[in-house]
């Protein structure tokens, strides 16, 4: 695996020089560099104050609910501590790209709100849940923005760029987190890929749990929000749809997707889901979303 370009930390320390081959040995020697790790409670940083904002956007507002689950997602946040060094990273986020820190904070509290429920099969830890989906995209601060925020369908080139920000994030996670990579550094490289293999940057189809659970809020998110690529988002149902088509051909985990309708509709949990007719509600004509331009 290779980037493209120089990779610094956001302290400026060089982690990965362009062309060089990134293997485990090159990893570990960045974990080496990260030397002490300050971490910060969040309980009193704009980071905190962000994340209880998040629950006021108005496309979750037949997810996020009750309030009782909302302030228990809250206070499971208020007592977590993260390195100094991420919190910049966020900050410089926010500054850059408003979209993409907006939207880890919304993956964050949608994980928060799965790990709470005790109806669903898999045990998930409160903060890990929140913690690895507001590190799940920090490689896209380094994608530039003429990328992002691209209008049109990516060339070919423009995607393999794209594509990077998982590795970009792997790199960035083993040297914020040094010695304790390995609980961490995996929600940014596996977020993408998929349970039949047809993710990326690897195609491996075994998981780990909470990158199961970030791949379909994530895509989630990513339907639902308004992007430069179409000229407005899917509706909560027409997402809904091609999440239950993704989880039907294998990609997503059918639980995950299942909770995920049971919220929208409000039902109880371990009520019996019935699946109504697809297609009453069509994704954007415009939407480039995923899509590469022809050469």
């Amino acid at each position: 695996m290779k980037l493209e370009n120089d990779l610094y930390a956001i302290d400026k320390t060089l982690l990965v020089k362009g062309g060089e081959k990134i293997s485990r040995k090159t990893l570990d020697n960045i974990a080496i560099l990260s030397g002490r790790i300050i971490y910060k409670p969040l309980k009193d940083t704009w980071l905190m104050k962000d994340l209880i904002h998040t629950f006021q956007d108005k496309r979750y507002l037949n997810i996020l609910y009750p309030e009782q689950v909302n302030r228990k997602i809250i206070r499971s946040i208020s007592q977590m501590k993260m390195p100094e060094k991420i919190l910049s990273e966020l900050a410089f986020m926010k500054k850059l790209s408003p979209y993409t820190y907006h939207h880890v904070l919304v993956i964050a509290v949608l994980a928060g709100k799965i790990s709470f429920d005790h109806s669903i099969k898999c045990v998930f830890s409160h903060d890990m849940a929140i913690l690895l989906s507001l590190l799940h995209d920090i490689g896209k601060s380094r994608i530039p923005l003429g990328i992002l925020d691209k209008t049109t369908p990516v060339t070919i080139h423009e995607r393999e760029v794209l594509v990077t920000h998982p590795l970009i994030g792997h790199v960035l996670l083993h040297y914020y987190f040094g010695k304790d990579h390995s609980k961490y550094a995996f929600s940014s490289f596996q977020h993408h890929e998929r349970l039949d293999g047809s993710g990326y940057p690897l195609g491996i189809k075994t998981l780990n749990k909470y990158s199961q659970l970030i791949g379909v809020v994530d895509t989630l998110d990513a339907l639902i929000s308004e992007r430069p690529y179409r000229s407005r988002p899917f509706s909560l149902r027409a997402a809904i749809d091609l999440l239950i088509e993704e989880a039907e051909k294998g990609k997503f985990n059918k639980n995950l997707v299942r909770t995920l309708i049971i919220y929208s509709r409000r039902e109880a949990p371990g009520a019996r889901i019935v699946i109504g007719e697809r297609g009453r509600d069509h994704e954007p004509e415009d939407n480039a979303y995923g899509k590469t331009a022809r050469a």
